[in-house]
């Protein structure tokens, strides 16, 4: 016997899956996607006769041509991971035929489509990833410069510091040559 869905059922869905994309509205917002990014919190399990741990989204919950934002969570909308990290699924227009198919629902027919975890990206990770080298571009800070009436000795001078100067790019390990060549090369 099919249970009936009550609208106090879903409502309370609903405030559960608003109340996980609220801890996430920062990421959002550096995504670009803001309140409209498309968010489908899920369990994350290794299917019966599979190897690998999936996420599965319904056909109507992938087709929009957009990426998919998703957080894994228990049947009851709890979170399940507790860095609670915010996953994106970017948009692959061959799902129909790169993802496996669960067998269909016995009651409505419908199947979801099996997508790896390995295959979502950390949102934080890849936000922080980017921002220290977007920092380090726009600060120059002068004070680790070497006194240039204590210049540096010729043979401290790495292969890799001389290879910074004769590509005239900043690939040194030591920050202050790499700020020289970028002040001096770069204009």
């Amino acid at each position: 016997m099919a249970l009936k869905t009550t609208s106090s059922a879903v409502g309370d869905k609903k405030t559960r899956i608003s109340d996980l994309r609220d801890k996430h509205v920062a990421l959002f917002e550096a995504e670009g996607v803001g309140n409209k990014g498309k968010f489908v919190p899920k369990m994350a399990y290794i299917p019966r006769a599979g190897a690998e741990r999936v996420v599965a989204f319904f056909l109507s919950e992938i087709n929009g041509g957009v990426d998919v934002y998703t957080e894994f969570v228990s049947k009851e909308y709890e979170p399940e991971d507790p860095e609670r990290r915010l996953w994106k699924w970017p948009f692959n227009p061959h799902y129909e035929t790169e993802y496996e198919k669960s067998e269909p629902h016995a009651i409505s027919g419908h199947c979801r489509y099996l997508i790896p975890v390995d295959e979502l990206i950390n949102v934080a990770e890849a936000h922080s990833a980017a921002q220290p080298e977007e920092e380090e571009q726009s600060t120059m800070n002068f004070e680790d410069l070497p006194d240039p009436d204590d210049d540096q000795p010729i043979n401290a001078l790495t292969i890799r510091d001389k290879a910074a100067i004769d590509w005239k790019m900043p690939v040194s390990k030591k920050k202050w040559l790499n700020e020289l060549i970028t002040k001096t090369f770069t204009k």
